[in-house]
């Protein structure tokens, strides 16, 4: 299949993508290496997010890939229920969380029914996806270091794949920034932990509390994290919400899993070693979220202050 035909089929299917030569994923891990070895990036945060990146091993399928197939596909925000105390609370589930085999089944779908007696070879991969999405031109950086695409904004989830398809002559470039991020401030003003500040572009993510709260339980909060400042189960929609460019798609949710009162209190003991523990985490899991990360983010919403 002519590698035009395939960006074709994921842009008729609303999706974006690009296929850039294999050597590139190379070029961006040696990039974010240099950012480390400046005193860039957090070594904590290198050592538990992007380290990962570095040790992934070629596939047995395709161990010599000719390129690489970056695709951005939308994702909205889910909200999941909690009864607790005779109250639903409703807690966001921000993009990405959980979708990943969901949108690669889906892409993998569109892709093989229309290879039409020309198949070729895709073999999941987890290369440094955004930093890749915006160099090949998918999407470009917002000032709150997270991706774009138009149709999308950032509520977007990125995948990749291993392939044995010739790439095509296409955009390979430097980072972009969304063109109103010059002047723009929305995302600075905020966040609550200066994690993005007017001294550098790149995010300090030893301060982000999207960083904070995918830690497991077993890490207590920073003292100085203000209760009011959390706003979903896992991770942070403060810059993403202030965005302009999200204008059209903050106000949208699915509705995702309800835990009863039951299930609720038991998440809210903190001891999770029977079989219970083993229905719920599936339960969890549809809901995009990990039983490593109760009671602590649960606790945390159930007791911040409400919103006047």
């Amino acid at each position: 299949m002519d590698p035009k035909d395939v960006l074709g089929l994921l842009e008729k299917n609303g999706l974006r993508g690009a296929i850039v030569p294999y050597h590139r994923v190379e070029e961006v891990k040696a990039e974010i290496g240099t950012l480390l070895k400046d005193g860039l990036l957090d070594e904590e945060f290198y050592n538990e997010s992007i380290s990962l990146y570095f040790d992934e091993k070629l596939p047995r399928a395709i161990p010599r890939p000719k390129s690489i197939l970056i695709v951005a596909a939308p994702d909205p925000q889910r909200r999941v229920t909690f009864y607790h105390g005779g109250e639903a609370f409703k807690f966001v589930v921000p993009p990405t969380y959980g979708t990943g085999a969901q949108v690669t089944r889906r892409i993998r779908s569109i892709l093989e029914d229309g290879q039409r007696g020309a198949p070729f070879k895709l073999v999941n991969a987890s290369p440094p996806l955004k930093l890749l999405s915006v160099r090949s031109g998918v999407t470009m950086y917002g000032r709150n270091n997270i991706t774009y695409s138009p149709g999308f904004g950032s509520f977007q989830r990125l995948t990749a794949f291993y392939s044995d398809l010739d790439p095509p002559e296409g955009y390979w470039g430097e980072k972009r920034t969304l063109p109103k991020c010059a002047k723009c401030r929305a995302c600075v003003s905020a966040c609550p932990t200066a994690a993005i500040s007017e001294d550098r572009f790149l995010l300090r993510a030893e301060l982000c509390l999207t960083c904070m709260n995918e830690k497991t339980s077993e890490h207590a909060f920073p003292s100085w994290v203000k209760p009011e400042w959390h706003n979903a189960i896992i991770g942070c929609m403060i810059c993403q919400r202030v965005c302009p460019y999200n204008k059209e798609f903050a106000g949208e949710f699915e509705e995702g899993e309800s835990f009863s009162e039951e299930e609720t209190e038991y998440l809210l003991k903190g001891k999770y070693s029977d079989k219970k523990a083993t229905l719920l985490s599936k339960k969890l899991k549809r809901a995009g979220l990990d039983i490593s990360i109760f009671p602590r983010n649960l606790e945390t919403l159930l007791g911040r202050p409400k919103s006047k």
